[in-house]
């Protein structure tokens, strides 16, 4: 997803800002432990697992929604994406709350948003570090990005989504992972039985 450069404005960082992006980037790195890399199309369900879920909303609605959010937290900021490049992630038109974050704390799947040397913002997820910077894929992409992420051209990590329709396909991942994780953690149950001659 590309974005207009005109909407990129600087703003403070506050205190509050870089704490809500410590704790989602603490959530991030718990999910990748372990990740140095991962290559767009096979890990799928990695980067729909770690990508905001796309909040539906009204048509014409997605921008103000992402705006009226981002509002309420110090130096996050909305835009709308055009493009296909992150389908089935997010569809064409979908609405992101960034919220600035600490570049040493950027995990491999993480979705982020970044300008690059044309200047536009990008909206696309992170594949592998290297010592220049963190190569970037958009997701429906067949080939990396030719820019890097580097801490110059980092604008935040996505936070949150609003978009008017969702794809099948993400819905479809996100409804494995759901089921995997379920069965995975089964419910136990403590039963108390009284012993035998107790009298309870």
């Amino acid at each position: 997803m590309k974005f207009n450069p005109a909407i990129f404005q600087a703003r403070p960082v506050t205190l509050t800002a870089r704490l809500a992006a410590l704790a989602a980037l603490a959530a991030w790195a718990l999910l990748c432990t372990g990740c140095t890399s991962l290559s767009v199309r096979p890990d799928l369900d990695t980067i729909v697992a770690l990508a905001p879920v796309p909040v539906i909303v009204t048509q014409g609605q997605e921008l103000r929604t992402a705006e009226a959010a981002a509002a309420h937290v110090d130096g996050a900021q909305a835009f709308i994406g055009a493009g296909d490049s992150m389908e089935p992630v997010y569809a064409n038109g979908t609405a992101i709350v960034v919220l600035p974050s600490d570049y040493q704390l950027l995990r491999p799947g993480m979705p982020v948003v970044y300008v690059n040397q044309d200047g536009r913002g990008v909206a696309h997820v992170l594949v592998q570090e290297t010592r220049e910077g963190w190569i970037a894929q958009g997701v429906n992409n067949p080939e990396r990005d030719p820019d890097l992420v580097t801490a110059r051209n980092l604008v935040g990590v996505i936070t949150q989504a609003y978009s008017s329709s969702d794809t099948p396909l993400r819905r479809e991942i996100a409804g494995r992972a759901a089921l995997k994780a379920a069965n995975a953690a089964p419910t136990r149950v403590a039963l108390n039985f009284p012993k035998a001659g107790s009298g309870a």
